[in-house]
């Protein structure tokens, strides 16, 4: 047996039935209340008026105001997991070039503010072999090769480093702070721990074909110029052909 849906105009008018239900309960209670105040106070009509009116006023604003309360932290918490979703990507868990956008807006809020300049570096990786990777064993592997390569990147970087997939087959990894020999210290260690990983597809290993670029920055940051930078400037690492990656300088934004 088919359950039965409700039709929209039936949720509308149950909606009005309950609230024509609380105003009228309300109407009764305000004139219960009334009497009862004037029966008690009959020598005192305006303060029996007084006290029936406000205690009208707490029995229908308290309930009103912890409703209010309530469904604003609700508002408020489905708000925080828009943002986090958006700000989040599904596949790896890495924030995505909207998250970075905002991360980077407001590191320059508080450089504005303190006056100092920001420097750092940007490195890209750029998985080559993906698109052949979900030819040859189907679109699920090329997610579980995203997943495997955006999880050794996090645990490759330092721990207030950014991980941000940029696009369907990149990642950026955005380095506030960094001096030129600490990116060159993250970016060998993160080549040398993708490059010599082992990832099997379908119980058959595959070997990964990476580009990895960066580019150093030093004042305000600009992500877009930073990325074109970061990934014309990008070289192919493998296991047999490893390589020091050639850091890139910008000057300010």
């Amino acid at each position: 047996m088919q359950r039965q849906i409700p039709f929209k105009g039936q949720k509308d008018w149950r909606v009005a039935r309950y609230a024509l239900g609380g105003i009228a309960g309300f109407a009764v209670l305000a004139q219960l209340l009334t009497y009862l105040s004037l029966a008690a106070l009959h020598d005192s009509p305006y303060v029996a008026a007084l006290v029936s009116a406000g205690l009208v006023s707490l029995l229908m604003g308290i309930p009103l105001i912890v409703v209010a309360a309530v469904q604003f932290r609700r508002a408020e918490r489905l708000r925080n997991q828009i943002n986090h979703l958006a700000a989040h990507d599904g596949a790896t868990g890495c924030v995505t070039g909207r998250g970075l956008v905002q991360h980077v807006s407001g590191l320059e809020r508080r450089r504005r503010r303190s006056g100092d300049s920001l420097q750092g570096a940007l490195i890209h990786v750029r998985i080559n072999n993906l698109d052949d990777m979900g030819a040859s064993f189907g679109p699920q592997w090329s997610d579980e090769l995203l997943q495997f390569v955006a999880s050794t990147i996090s645990t490759s970087i330092r721990r207030d480093d950014i991980v941000a997939r940029t696009g369907p087959a990149s990642f950026d990894v955005l380095l506030i702070g960094a001096t030129e020999a600490e990116a060159d210290h993250v970016c060998a260690r993160l080549t040398k721990a993708l490059v010599s990983s082992h990832f099997a597809a379908d119980g058959k290993g595959v070997d990964l074909a990476l580009s990895v670029g960066g580019v150093l920055f030093d004042g305000s940051i600009d992500l877009e110029r930073l990325h074109r930078a970061a990934a014309s400037g990008s070289v192919t690492v493998t296991a047999e052909a490893a390589q020091d990656i050639g850091f890139m300088r910008l000057p300010s934004a």
